[in-house]
């Protein structure tokens, strides 16, 4: 894992980039990440360089922002919030999408083509997908 950048998204919103060479330990069990009170992870992924992340949240607003603008972080903090979500809203999904990959979702019957969306940056809303 050394050299290697890996990315933490939980359902609260929290996101974290994590050097691999945390991970280099000499204990056959550590903590990966630090989660909050109710919170629970949702996706970790290994980086490769240049990707976008698309975050979906279940009242169907996504929010498209580069890996590069989630700041780097120790395997014992909680992350930064990648998107700003409502009372009694959550991540569904987090999509981690190359850069010339194309992928398309589908939400309520409507095909939603991932890299259409529009660049945001971290702590926004989204934009909210009409059906």
């Amino acid at each position: 894992m050394t050299g290697k950048q890996i990315f933490f998204g939980t359902k609260n919103g929290m996101c974290k980039v994590v050097d691999g060479s945390e991970f280099d330990v000499a204990k056959r069990t550590i903590a990966a990440t630090k989660l909050t009170e109710g919170d629970m992870l949702l996706t970790v992924r290994v980086l490769e360089g240049e990707e976008s992340l698309i975050l979906r949240s279940d009242k169907e607003y996504f929010l498209r922002l580069e890996a590069s603008e989630i700041p780097q972080k120790k395997k014992g903090a909680v992350g930064v919030r990648g998107m700003r979500l409502a009372a009694h809203e959550q991540m569904q999904e987090i999509y981690v999408l190359p850069p010339d990959e194309e992928s398309v979702v589908t939400v309520k019957e409507k095909e939603v083509a991932l890299q259409k969306l529009k660049n945001g940056s971290r702590d926004q809303k989204g934009t909210k997908i009409r059906v």
